[in-house]
């Protein structure tokens, strides 16, 4: 709106100068009276013609400004449609890189239960194998035998739970990288 109304102003402003350029005073004093119509008639269609020409020469500015009018639209809409590309093209690299780093999280929470898992199951066979040495040896009583089962059984609970928490993670990393 502003471009229209600046280059509107300044096509007014041209029309202007170029109208106050051409004015010309043309004073004769002729003894004869047909002397004096043939250059009136003259000087008439010399205004005439540079009307025309001034007219034509209008046309063609006119022309020319709404050609320069179109090609800045057609320009400010490509330097527009690049910049939102290059916004789209922003957008989805973020969308990316934060994909990834969920892919990565994710993978490293699998392998950290993972470790936690052969941890636990290296913890519990060292537990079933000192039980068993003390239970061979007979120093155990039946409520130490039952405290020790226990401890057992629990550790077992925590390896089928971080096993459960295994299959979540393993499912969650698939579903993130598809």
């Amino acid at each position: 709106m502003k471009l229209k109304l600046i280059l509107s102003t300044v096509l007014l402003s041209c029309f202007q100068l170029f109208f106050a350029q051409t004015t010309t005073s043309n004073t004769q004093n002729s003894v004869k009276v047909n002397t004096a119509t043939d250059s009136i008639n003259t000087a008439t269609k010399t205004v005439a013609m540079s009307a025309a020409a001034e007219k034509e020469a209008l046309r063609k500015e006119a022309n020319e400004l709404k050609a320069k009018m179109r090609k800045e639209k057609e320009a400010l809409k490509e330097a527009q449609k690049a910049e939102q590309e290059k916004k789209d093209f922003e957008k989805e690299q973020k969308a990316f890189t934060k994909q990834q780093d969920q892919i990565l999280s994710g993978e490293k929470s699998v392998h950290k239960i993972k470790t936690k898992i052969s941890q636990e199951e290296k913890s519990l066979s060292k537990s079933k194998q000192r039980f068993e040495s003390q239970k061979s040896r007979g120093k155990l009583t039946s409520t130490d035998i039952e405290e020790e089962n226990i401890k057992i059984s629990k550790q077992q609970i925590k390896i089928n739970d971080l096993n459960d928490d295994l299959i979540k993670a393993e499912e969650k990393l698939i579903k993130l990288r598809n």
